[in-house]
């Protein structure tokens, strides 16, 4: 696996009969053990290899990229704390869509009816904006639905 090298003789030297070429993969154990709940989850998330977790995987990430477009945009013509709003509220979008995503996912193997956990979170989004004074609601709420727009941009482009 490793090549010695004699400083004196300035000769490479293999040592016999191991593959040089195709080191042994190295163990990751230690890696996957000190992961935190939300790294892995994400590492099973992009393990999985059916079509429920791709069609969720590319609306979540067509949901962030019109956010970022959508706060991008607010932001310079409106004002930053517009914009601002509309990227936490759909940060929360994104949020929710995920504990929906997940609990149709367990239909029928888990449980026979989808968890109302997600409903707090525009709850939670609605109270966080009217406590706190660098967000507005009104804009909050308006980044909260942009999933909205970019399932019918993912479901219209077939």
């Amino acid at each position: 696996m490793f090549t010695l090298v004699d400083s004196n003789r300035k000769k490479l030297e293999h040592p016999p009969n191991e593959n040089v070429q195709f080191p042994p993969s190295p163990d990751n154990s230690n890696i996957k053990e000190s992961k935190s709940g939300i790294a892995n989850q994400i590492d099973n998330l992009l393990s999985q290899n059916d079509e429920y977790t791709k069609l969720q995987l590319t609306i979540f990430g067509i949901t962030f990229v019109v956010s970022i477009l959508l706060a991008t945009i607010t932001g310079i013509f409106i004002g930053f704390t517009f914009g601002f709003s509309i990227f936490i509220g759909a940060i929360a979008g994104i949020f929710y869509l995920r504990l929906l995503a997940k609990s149709v996912g367990k239909l029928g193997r888990e449980s026979s009816g989808v968890s109302k956990l997600q409903l707090l979170v525009p709850v939670c989004l609605f109270i966080f904006a009217s406590k706190l004074g660098s967000l507005d609601i009104f804009p909050a709420m308006i980044g909260f639905f942009i999933y909205k727009p970019s399932l019918i941009i993912y479901f219209s482009r077939s």
